[in-house]
Formats: structure tokens, C-alpha cells, sequence
């Protein structure tokens, strides 16, 4: 077993190591961006040193101009750009600050219910001890147990009866000619016919002896039907029985533990619920600042595009084409020199794509990630599977499982399935206080919403 606290701190630490490999690779990135500028402001440099060169054969008329108009747009896009970059890294830190401060009241919040919660069971203990001798409180449990057997053997009998009818029923079953009467009414009063077919279905039903037959598959057939809302009678019967003991339970409970409790777990309550609200107020705020700042650190945004794609309509210009024809026919050394350094440059240029797609595939991995991760921390606050009486069977949900979420091997809603397959809530004494009183998990508590009994999964346990 491993609580619930311990699986929401490991998934937080799992947060936290892929921020940390997402800051990584988007320095990365800033890196690849900046070396790719740097590539442009050569290129445009070295044609600018062409240009140069060939104006003294009259090739370059107006083109020195232009190269000195595009790095000058260039440089003020990025200017710009660099600037809402930088707000954006303040935004995110200033995000990230609040959710830390957020997990680290929530941590403290989880603390103070723990203890409460420690309390409210040692009241109930103490209620246990001080109810066995209490006369009305024996009949109840006596009431409660007489109910809990008689049911029980009801659901025996209604499970051996449902036994009888697959046993017995199938020779029923398996006489062609007596289900196609059965299925067709016959012998009832929704059985009306044509009178040839009637006529046709009393030789079958003489034939396999009908009437009788029907009579004992019906039999065979309503017994286990009628155990069955017998069963459900009695199980009726003992839940006003538990009821009236843990009415019983809560109010002794209520008694030891005084309003002052109630009211101090109700306070905190109504923290945790404010608490976790701003979380994930936070958590929605870094994952949009994140899909902002990831969209500039892969040169994804528009002043970027527009910068890359000002420079290639610029060396697709006529006039650049001019000169580095020009240039190669000529025999002077100057020209060809820096002719291969525009091929260098693009060839770096090639290689640095490459490498900034495969870090661009990294990065959008562990940004969604972390971002499905964030989500799962949600649900787990939202469904108090952080509180004291949480815990998972076994523990690889906080570690072979997590890991192979992050690694991709399943999605976020396998894990969650996965998580809810193996969650339940252990037993304490003050549970039929709690169920009165509608703290988790039995409900939502105060200020987070009725959660409820989760389908019914949860048990008492060693309560009373």
C-alpha cells in the first residue's frame, strides 16, 4: 500500500524534474535560434561583402541599399521579439513561484487535516468504549447484525436458486420446439395467432408435452426473481438498521469531539478547497505561458517566420542571383572566397534545422508531459485522493506506471483509469461521523463539491 499523499508527491517531483528538462531543452533551443541569427546576419553580411566587390564592375547598383534596409527590419523584429520573450520568462517565473507557494500551503493544509482527522478517530474510539455498555446502542447493533445474517442467507439462497435455473434450465433450453413456443407466448394471453399457425403450434405443443414443461420453466424461472427482490427488501431493511447505529456512533462521537473541531475541520476544509481552486487557476496560467514561450524558444511565432522569411525573399531577389553567377564566372579570388562562405553558412544553416526539429520533438514530449501530469494533480486534489485515508494497491502507480506515462508508453487517461482501479479508502472509527457529517469521503466536505462513495467501493472497515 502507498497513501495517497505519497503518490501526489511523487507525481509532483515527476513535475518538477520535467520542468527543469524543459527549461534545458528551451535554453537549447534559445541557443539554435540565436546561432540561426547569427547565420542570417552572416549571409547577409557576406552578400553585402559581394556586392561590394562587384560594384566596381557596375553589378550591384542598389542591392548594398537593400541588404542594409533587411538588417535593419531583421534586427527590429527581433528586438521586438526578444522583449515580449522576456516578459513572458517573468510571467512564467512569477507563475511558477505562486503554484510552489500554493503546493507548499497545500502541504500544510493536508498537515492540519491529518491531525484533525487523528482526533476526530480518537474521539470515536473513546465513543466505542463508552457505547458497548449502552443498552439502546446493543439493541441497535443487535438489530443491525440480525439484519446483516438474515440477508445474507437471503442472497445465498437467491445465489443457489440462480445455480438451479442455469442447471436445470438447460434441457429447457435446449428442446428447439419448446423455446419457440416459450418465446412466442404461447399458452398466454398475449398469444393470438393466426388459426392455421395455432393450429400448427398445438401438434408442437403435444408433441413435447408443452404445458407441463411450461409450467416448471416458469417456476424454475420466477423463484430465482422472486429471491432476488427479496434480497434487495432486506438489503433496504439493513441499511435503515446501519443507519440508525451510525446515527447512534455520530452523535456520541459529536459529543467527545465538541463543535469546536467540526468547526476548526470545517475552516480547513474551506482552505484546502480555496487552495487547490488557485492551483489550478496557476496550473492553467504556466500551461498557456509555457505554449507561448515553447512556440518562441522552436521559432514557431510570427516576428521569427516573418524575420526568416523577409531574409529568403532577399536572397531570392534577381539581383543576388546576378551576382553570384557573376561571381563565379569571373576569375577574381575575392568572389569565390565568399561565394563558399555563403555555402558554408547554409550548409551550417541546414544542420542546425535538423538538430532544431529533433529538439523540437523533445521539447513538445515533455511539455505535454508535464502538462498532462499537471492535470492528473488536479484530479487528485479534486477527488481528495490526497487526504489522510487514501492509499493505492500496489505502489507501482507512483512508479513503474508513472514512468511509463512519461515515457509515452500510455496515455494520461490510461493512467487515470489505472489510478482509480487501484484506489480505495481504508477504515477508521470515526467514519460513521464522517458519513453523518459528509466530510470525504463519504462527500465532498465543505467548499469542494459532493464527491460522494465512488460507486460504492468504500467500507468501513475496523470502524465500530
Amino acid at each position: 500500500m502507498i497513501s495517497g499523499r505519497q503518490t501526489l508527491s511523487e507525481i509532483e517531483r515527476s513535475i518538477q524534474d520535467l520542468r527543469q528538462q524543459e527549461q534545458q531543452l528551451l535554453a537549447d533551443m534559445e541557443k539554435i535560434n540565436a546561432h540561426h541569427v547569427r547565420l542570417m546576419e552572416q549571409r547577409t553580411a557576406a552578400f553585402r561583402e559581394l556586392a561590394e566587390v562587384r560594384a566596381r564592375n557596375a553589378v550591384a547598383d542598389g542591392v548594398i541599399d537593400q541588404a542594409d534596409a533587411l538588417q535593419h527590419k531583421v534586427a527590429s523584429l527581433l528586438g521586438a521579439r526578444q522583449t515580449t520573450i522576456d516578459g513572458l520568462k517573468t510571467r512564467e517565473g512569477s507563475a511558477h513561484g505562486q503554484r510552489d507557494k500554493l503546493n507548499s500551503a497545500a502541504e500544510a493544509l493536508r498537515e492540519k487535516i491529518e491531525g484533525l482527522e487523528h482526533r476526530l478517530d480518537a474521539a470515536a474510539a473513546q465513543a466505542r468504549q463508552q457505547l458497548a455498555g449502552d443498552s439502546r446502542y446493543e439493541e441497535l447493533t443487535g438489530e443491525r447484525d440480525a439484519a446483516v445474517q438474515v440477508r445474507d442467507q437471503a442472497q445465498a439462497k437467491a445465489k443457489q436458486a440462480e445455480e438451479d435455473r442455469r442447471r436445470k434450465g438447460e434441457s429447457y433450453e435446449d428442446d428447439e420446439l419448446f423455446m419457440y413456443l416459450w418465446r412466442r407466448g404461447y399458452g398466454t394471453r398475449d398469444y393470438r395467432p393466426h388459426w392455421i399457425i395455432r393450429s400448427f403450434d398445438d401438434w408442437v405443443a403435444r408433441l413435447v408435452r408443452y404445458h407441463e414443461a411450461r409450467a416448471n420453466f416458469a417456476i424454475l424461472n420466477e423463484i430465482p426473481q422472486r429471491l432476488r427482490e427479496h434480497v434487495k427488501l432486506l438489503s433496504e431493511q439493513l441499511a435503515k438498521a446501519k443507519a440508525q447505529v451510525e446515527a447512534a456512533e455520530a452523535k456520541r462521537i459529536n459529543e467527545l469531539a465538541g463543535m469546536d473541531l467540526k468547526a476548526a475541520l470545517r475552516d480547513v476544509r474551506e482552505q484546502q478547497a480555496g487552495n487547490n481552486e488557485a492551483l489550478e487557476t496557476a496550473e492553467a496560467d504556466i500551461t498557456e505561458i509555457s505554449r507561448q514561450i515553447n512556440q518562441y524558444a522552436e521559432g514557431l511565432d510570427p516576428s521569427f517566420l516573418e524575420a526568416v522569411e523577409v531574409s529568403a525573399r532577399f536572397l531570392e531577389q534577381e539581383s543576388y542571383q546576378q551576382l553570384i553567377a557573376q561571381a563565379r564566372k569571373t576569375a577574381e579570388p575575392t568572389d569565390d572566397r565568399i561565394v563558399a562562405r555563403i555555402a558554408e553558412i547554409d550548409r551550417k544553416a541546414d544542420d542546425l534545422q535538423r538538430n532544431g526539429e529533433r529538439r523540437r520533438r523533445d521539447l513538445d514530449h515533455i511539455s505535454e508531459k508535464r502538462k498532462e501530469l499537471l492535470d492528473i494533480s488536479a484530479k487528485f486534489r479534486r477527488e481528495y485522493y490526497d487526504d489522510p485515508a487514501s492509499q493505492f494497491e500496489p505502489d507501482d502507480i507512483a512508479g513503474t506506471i508513472l514512468r511509463e506515462l512519461i515515457r509515452g508508453g500510455i496515455t494520461a487517461a490510461d493512467y487515470w483509469v489505472r489510478s482509480q482501479r487501484r484506489h480505495n479508502w481504508k477504515g477508521r472509527p470515526a467514519d460513521p461521523y464522517r458519513r453523518q457529517a459528509g466530510f470525504p469521503p463519504f462527500g465532498g466536505g465543505w467548499g469542494g463539491g459532493s464527491r460522494g462513495n465512488r460507486g460504492g467501493r468504500f467500507e468501513t472497515g475496523g470502524g465500530f
